[in-house]
């Protein structure tokens, strides 16, 4: 990133050098053709303290050195901070053969105003003002006071300037000719073009390095450029020429508050780096107050007296130099890179300030004399603060790369420290789930091993008793035969139960292996058929068996395995469909020389919507929850035909009814082949009333409704034990004899569902002779 950040500065520096080359060839040229430089004869200067004499009683004074104009010298010439007027009497004399033209300038940009008289015919007259006035002297720009003279041969020529200025005054009177006024005009041009430009391309590039990075110290640095670039076009006359040349008292006061604001902007770069770099300044009360003052100052030279606010901001200014000096010495024992570059920041603008104040009081030691310049204000000395500004925006544009760089290093450790946890927290987690899931399933395996032991244990002993109940019904009564049934039936009863449960557990404790063996297909389909017209019968559906395709007489397939999943589709089938039909579809053909086995088991019963169903094949997942069901049907076929190389694949709709249908692989036993006729089993209506023959007693005696609702819930859950309880309670009353007769019949038989037929007969047939002695009546 701080590579990025350099070019505006190479850039910079670039510009610099190019213009540096320029300015030297054309200060060179102009040099060599500016032409004699003469100095006036007679200067002489006149202080006014009083600052109302007029021309008249000044020019009164000339020639009477003890209290009127003195000699100029040096001292005289620079006369500070001054609230009085200034008189100064210059001949102006060509001494050529020739006409010239000629110009008096006084090279100061500072001085504030300016007259120029002149004496002919006899009286002093004014000949030129400063600012001037006229539109077309505006035209000109002067950039500080200036007047135009044509002398004839050997003529001398007397004028007197008046001139004033609340700020330091630091005149350099010359006479010289047009061209070389020109030429000193178009160097100092360049030079200035120089200092300014690269003040404002400083400001540019801290001020978009700043809006780019979001920070403010780099904003900073741009408005202290700007302020240092305001206040180097406004002592070299550009503020009042060019920008404000209606307003010369703001051009004046600008000036100064250039000043004010460029230290302030100082101020808050080294606060707020020493707050963002955790450095404790040890001077920081005495910055916040040098800040304070500097605003006020600020303040005071927009709307109070200049005089004032100019030398309390050149004495404020010497104060943070100290200050400065202070804060170099302390910053020398600080080791952090962010004090270091502090210390370097602090001492370049120190030495800035004292190049300036030096060559203000023309006090440059011998070994800075190359940096004394004839064009006033020292452009040299205000590059060198340029160049002090750009080392501080490139240290600082380094450092903060820097910083990025090491923040950036750091945070990609971190990163990768914190991965390294996250995956080694990870590969914790996943072992100790592992082993959790491993110690699942072994108490799983447990459960079911316990439960096949229990349930293994428990055959033997009802066994025996189903083998004594036997012996005892040999050489029973015919009383104690009927109680010795109800033994055998309740003893038939629990081994299927615990049949199922030992199918159950060897299910789970062992892989569900296939003993594939020759199966005769159409009498295979017919016992299905049998199977599905008894399931059929209990909701009185109808059921067909159709052969799409002529099929394989004998095939190698597990039966069992197969009937059990047909008849755990049949029944799901017949379940969810009412007085509907259940259609078993077989088909065979040919592909890559084997046969593919396609049976499928369609209904239109009630459906269901197939793609929200999610996990319709996982264990104890039921499609419509009813009663007595458990959601392993669909959960074992699947099971059973992928074990096959088959895929369970269903499509329903709500309303429309369901279709399950596989294809399985199977070898066939010879090449005979039955036509669909001989397996096709055309649909046939089956009552339920009509495949199980009810005899409904006679007479009108019978139990009231609540207990028949009772009876029809037990034949519905199949529950035996509560049957026979209830045969027992309503054996009191002598009345419902025939009835109970019929009902322990069905029993004897576990016939529950003409049980629950009789029910519903007995229920209509009350409804019916309501409904006739309702009408009677």
């Amino acid at each position: 990133m701080h590579k990025l950040w350099d070019i505006p500065v190479l850039a910079c520096r670039a510009l610099l050098l190019c213009l540096f080359t320029c300015l030297f060839l054309c200060d060179a040229r102009a040099a060599g053709t500016a032409g004699m430089r003469a100095l006036p004869d007679g200067v002489s200067v006149f202080e006014d303290p009083t600052s109302a004499l007029t021309v008249s009683q000044v020019a009164a004074r000339l020639g009477h050195p003890e209290d009127g104009f003195l000699p100029a010298t040096k001292e005289r010439l620079n006369p500070g901070f001054s609230r009085s007027a200034w008189w100064l009497h210059v001949i102006v004399a060509n001494r050529d053969d020739s006409a010239r033209s000629l110009v008096l300038v006084l090279k100061d940009p500072r001085i504030e105003s300016a007259e120029f008289y002149v004496f002919q015919n006899g009286k002093w007259t004014v000949d030129g003002v400063f600012p001037p006035a006229s539109a077309a002297a505006k035209a000109a720009r002067p950039r500080y006071p200036l007047l135009d003279l044509s002398l004839k041969p050997h003529d001398e020529f007397p004028v007197l300037v008046r001139f004033a200025s609340r700020k330091p005054m630091r005149l350099q009177p010359a006479v010289v000719t047009w061209a070389t006024w020109h030429a000193d005009e178009v160097r100092a041009a360049l030079w200035d073009a120089v200092l300014l430009g690269g003040f404002l391309a400083l400001t540019w590039c801290a001020l978009l390095i700043g809006l780019f990075s979001r920070s403010a110290t780099f904003l900073l640095l741009a408005m202290v450029s700007l302020g240092t670039a305001v206040y180097e076009g406004g002592i070299r006359g550009y503020l009042r020429t060019f920008l404000l040349p209606s307003a010369p008292e703001w051009a004046a006061r600008g000036e100064t508050m250039a000043v004010y604001f460029a230290i302030a902007c100082f101020i808050l770069f080294v606060l707020r780096i020493s707050n963002g770099e955790k450095i404790r300044i040890p001077v920081r009360g005495a910055y916040l107050t040098i800040f304070a003052l500097e605003w006020v100052g600020m303040a005071g030279a927009a709307f109070g007296d200049l005089h004032v606010f100019v030398r309390f901001c050149a004495g404020l200014n010497v104060a943070f130099g100290l200050l400065n000096i202070c804060l170099a010495l302390l910053l020398a024992r600080r080791r952090t890179p962010t004090g270091r570059l502090m210390l370097v920041t602090v001492v370049f603008s120190l030495f800035n300030y004292v190049i300036r104040t030096l060559d203000g009081h023309d006090a440059l030691p011998p070994a800075l004399l190359w940096l004394h310049s004839d064009i006033v204000p020292n452009p040299v000395i205000a590059i060198i603060g340029l160049a002090t500004n750009l080392v501080v925006l490139a240290a600082w544009i380094h450092h903060v790369g820097r910083q990025r760089n090491e923040a950036k290093r750091h945070l990609e450790d971190q990163q990768r420290t914190e991965q390294e946890r996250l995956r080694a927290e990870v590969a914790k987690r996943t072992l100790e789930l592992n082993d959790a899931l491993h110690q699942a399933q072994v108490n799983v395996r447990q459960k079911v091993e316990i439960l096949g032991y229990v349930s293994h244990d428990l055959r033997a002993p009802l066994s025996t008793i189903n083998g004594y109940a036997k012996l005892l019904l040999e050489g029973a009564t015919r009383h104690q035969a009927r109680h010795i049934q109800f033994i055998d039936r309740s003893i038939r009863y629990q081994l299927a139960l615990i049949d199922e449960l030992l199918e159950f557990t060897k299910a789970e404790l062992q892989p569900l292996d296939l003993d594939p063996e020759e199966l005769d297909l159409p009498t295979f389909l017919d016992d299905i058929g049998g199977f599905a017209v008894a399931l059929c019968a209990q909701q009185s559906n109808q059921f067909a068996c159709r052969a799409l395709t002529p099929l394989p007489r004998t095939v190698i397939i597990d039966g069992t395995r197969l009937q059990q999943v047909l008849l755990n589709l049949l029944s799901n089938a017949s379940k969810f469909t009412r007085d509907g039909q259940v259609t078993l579809s077989v088909e065979a053909h040919e592909e890559a020389g084997e046969y593919h086995l396609g049976i499928e088991v369609a209904d239109t019963g009630i459906g269901f919507d197939a793609g929200r169903k999610t996990g319709l094949f996982q264990a104890f997942r039921e499609v419509h929850p009813t009663d007595g069901g458990t959601g392993l049907g669909l959960f074992i076929a699947d099971r059973i035909i992928r074990s096959m190389g088959g895929t369970l694949r269903v499509s329903s709709l709500p309303g429309a009814g369901s279709s399950f249908s596989f294809t399985i692989a199977v070898r066939t036993v010879g090449a005979m082949f039955v036509p669909p006729s001989h397996v096709d089993r055309p649909a046939a209506p089956v009552d339920a009333a009509s495949a199980t023959t009810i005899r409904v007693p006679g007479g009108p005696s019978r139990p009231d409704f609540a207990a028949l609702d009772r009876l029809a819930g037990f034949a519905r859950s199949g529950r035996l034990t509560d049957i026979e309880q209830w045969i027992d309670v309503q054996s009191a009353n002598p009345d419902y004899m025939d009835f109970l007769k019929e009902v322990r019949r069905r029993t004897d038989a576990l016939d529950f569902h003409a049980i629950d037929k009789l029910v519903e007969v007995l229920k209509a047939r009350a409804a019916a002779h309501a409904t006739v002695e309702d009408s009677g009546s």
